[in-house]
Formats: structure tokens, sequence, C-alpha cells
């Protein structure tokens, strides 16, 4: 039997297998979703315009993507009306 890791005994990014990459990968999307979430509504509190704020953080994550050599597919990202 292996030894039990400890909570604070945690692997890095580069130890974890693709499926555990994937799973970190997903809650940290769902975490930002909801620090999103906070932010617009602090940000419509404050009287700012949201669509800036949203368009800014838009720009980040293309920024991040776009940092990636060019996949086969496009990703469109717009507003429902």
């Amino acid at each position: 039997m292996g030894h039990r890791r400890h909570k604070q005994d945690t692997k890095t990014f580069e130890e974890l297998t693709f499926r555990e990459r994937a799973l970190a990968m997903n809650m940290t999307a769902l975490q930002f979703r909801k620090q999103l979430k906070a932010h617009l509504r602090r940000a419509s509190a404050e009287y700012r315009d949201t669509d800036d704020v949203l368009r800014a953080r838009l720009e980040l994550l293309e920024s991040i993507l776009g940092d990636h050599p060019k996949a086969s597919f496009r990703v469109a990202i717009g507003r429902a009306s």
C-alpha cells in the first residue's frame, strides 16, 4: 500500500496526470466564473461600465489563449441578444 499524502504534501501542476490537470483547470475555470460574477456585481455597484469591465476580462482570456499555436477551430465570444 502506498504512502498516504498529507494535505500540505501536494503535487505541482507538472506532477499531475493528464486527467488531474484537466480537473484542476476545470476547477480554476469554475472559480474564475464566480470571481467574474462578483467582479461585475462590484463594478455595477460602483457605477462602472460593466461592458468595459467584461471586455477587459475577455481581452485577458484572449491573450492567454492566443499564446498557443493556432488550432483547427475558432472560438467566438459574443453576447446573445
